[in-house]
């Protein structure tokens, strides 16, 4: 009775016995063959074994009409699980039989045994898979009740009734494949999975908008409420069963195919979900839909939306515009305004402000025509907060030159114009911004310091001040006479007119050099006359120390040669 039941113990069996005959010795070979082919059940015995089974499941079904609440689930549950197994030991039957000679005489013996079960599989099976969809529509009215746990538990159970739903028609359409192979008539199996298909497909289409439509709207609320766990949370899970429509549409449509129904708006469904396009869903048909519907959404688009998207380009451009007009208007008031005061500020500063001013009406500008053209600029400005703190990181270097150049700007270390050392360099300043500063030097070179270098280097302005003090030297021989060197250096500072009385001119001996008297003669002239002054004091004093026949003395040393005279013993020198 149990290997009757369980044919698999049955074979595991002869199997065993098999593989030891064979290691016995070739002279059980052929008994070991025997044994090996009724270890293998027949077509019969299947079909035997297949009406039990069917009959067994009627039977249950009888009995347990008084069942209820979750043992009826279970129980139900069961005979499904029972039916699906049937079905497919139906189809692997029939495809036995295909297997077998068209001339054997147990082709037609079991084929035809095989037929006059076909109504009442048909019946039973058709009888079942109504019970089981009637029962999924009641668990679907249920479910709007619970909440939480019940909830999650009765969502569990639809999706493995659905699952087996979806077998049931997958082995229905293996069961009528294999009758059309066997020509057989075609039953009320036939045009039940035809009919439950085209119903099941609606379903899950219309599942699958109904979820998208919650998903836009919850994807809406979570931009509101963006901390909200219960709105992230039915959004999670309305991805999940989105993903699982999905699939389902999936077997639906390869089932449909099997039977030569349209599939197309299943696969335009698919692939307007899906991420990624299966090769399986796309063919000439589904592509011009899908073009079809990507053009009829442009018109409509364009149609509703194109007008007022026009209008807010129009918008935008004006306000771009009018913007860069103000900006204009802001600057040139500024400079005017700032030039009248020239002593307020220094030049620098005056252009960096004229600077931001004007840059501050346009990113005014800028700003409210992105909020004409739809865009919130409260995530923009918090979106530019991270990004500043991220950049700030990224561009060290670049926020010290910043940084520099407002404390040059706080300090006024040089102007515009002036003449300054710096970072190595020398030259007169040009411009500067708040990363670099432009420097010309004598020969007409143009450097780009950064704002950093000069800050943190010694700043040396010979500009800033009104007058400057000329430092220069002059020597003398030790023959000549320091109080007429004094009085030529005297008159000839009298002569040159860029020389301020005040502070007085120092005219003193410095120091005793090796080879000549050196005086230092510091005139104090105005801060735009120092090269001048100094080119032409150097010139008069040459030209008057030669009138004067007083000598500009250069290096020199006094050697000594000492050497002995042969023979007396005496020192020669020269």
């Amino acid at each position: 009775m149990i290997a009757q039941r369980f044919p698999q113990i049955k074979t595991m069996a002869w199997a065993a016995s098999l593989v030891f005959l064979m290691t016995s010795g070739s002279l059980l070979s052929q008994e070991a063959e025997e044994l090996q082919e009724k270890a293998i059940p027949t077509v019969a015995d299947e079909l035997d074994e297949l009406e039990q089974r069917f009959y067994a499941i009627r039977q249950t079904e009888e009995e347990a009409g008084d069942v209820n609440g979750g043992a009826e689930d279970a129980l139900r549950f069961y005979l499904d699980e029972e039916s699906l197994h049937v079905l497919k030991q139906f189809s692997r039957i029939a495809e036995r039989i295909l297997k077998l000679e068209s001339d054997a005489p147990q082709r037609g013996e079991l084929a035809a045994r095989l037929a006059l079960r076909n109504q009442q599989f048909d019946e039973g099976f058709g009888r079942r898979f109504e019970l089981l969809e009637s029962r999924i529509a009641v668990k679907y009215e249920g479910l709007d009740a619970l909440s939480g746990l019940d909830r999650a538990l009765l969502r569990a159970q639809i999706d493995s009734m659905d699952e087996q739903r979806i077998r049931y028609l997958e082995y229905m359409i293996n069961v009528v494949d294999v009758r059309a192979a066997l020509n057989f008539p075609a039953g009320t199996l036939e045009q039940l999975a035809n009919r439950s298909l085209l119903y099941y497909a609606d379903e899950r289409l219309g599942s699958l908008q109904l979820l998208k439509a919650q998903r836009q709207a919850l994807q809406s609320r979570l931009k509101l409420a963006s901390s909200d766990p219960s709105i992230q949370e039915a959004l999670l899970r309305a991805e999940q069963l989105l993903a699982l429509d999905v699939t389902w549409l999936g077997r639906i449509a390869t089932q449909m195919q099997r039977v030569g129904l349209d599939t197309t708006r299943i696969k335009r469904a698919i692939i307007e979900e899906q991420t990624a396009i299966s090769f399986e869903m796309v063919d000439l048909e589904v592509f011009n839909v899908v073009l079809d519907d990507i053009y009829s959404k442009l018109t409509r688009w364009f149609s509703t939306e194109g007008p007022d998207l026009v209008l807010r380009v129009l918008v935008f451009l004006g306000i771009v515009f009018l913007a860069r007009v103000v900006s204009r208007a802001a600057r040139r008031f500024a400079q005017r305004t700032l030039d009248k005061r020239p002593g307020g500020m220094s030049q620098l500063l005056r252009d960096v402000s004229v600077s931001m001013i004007g840059g501050g009406v346009m990113a005014a500008g800028f700003l409210v025509a992105l909020s004409q053209m739809g865009i919130s600029l409260a995530p923009m400005l918090a979106g530019l907060g991270v990004a500043g703190f991220i950049l700030g990181f990224a561009l060290q270097e670049t926020l010290s030159n910043f940084a520099a150049g407002g404390m040059i700007l706080a300090y006024r270390p040089f102007d515009v114009g002036d003449f300054i050392a710096v970072a190595g360099v020398e030259g007169t300043v040009r411009r500067m911004n708040l990363v670099s500063t432009t420097i010309t030097t004598t020969d007409n070179k143009s450097l780009i310091v950064p704002n950093s270098k000069i800050w943190g280097d010694v700043i040396r302005n010979y500009t800033s001040q009104n007058i400057r003090r000329v430092d220069t030297e002059f020597c003398i021989s030790y023959s000549d006479s320091i109080e007429q060197a004094e009085q030529v250096l005297t008159e000839v500072l009298a002569q040159i007119p860029e020389i301020l009385p005040e502070p007085e001119t120092v005219v003193r001996v410095h120091r005793h050099g090796e080879s000549s008297i050196d005086f230092v003669v510091r005139p104090w002239v105005k801060t735009a006359d120092y090269w001048p002054t100094y080119w032409t004091l150097h010139r008069e004093v040459k030209l008057a120390f030669d009138r004067a026949g007083i000598t500009i003395p250069f290096p020199q040393r006094d050697l000594h040669h000492f050497h002995h005279e042969p023979g007396n013993g005496t020192a020669a020198s020269t």
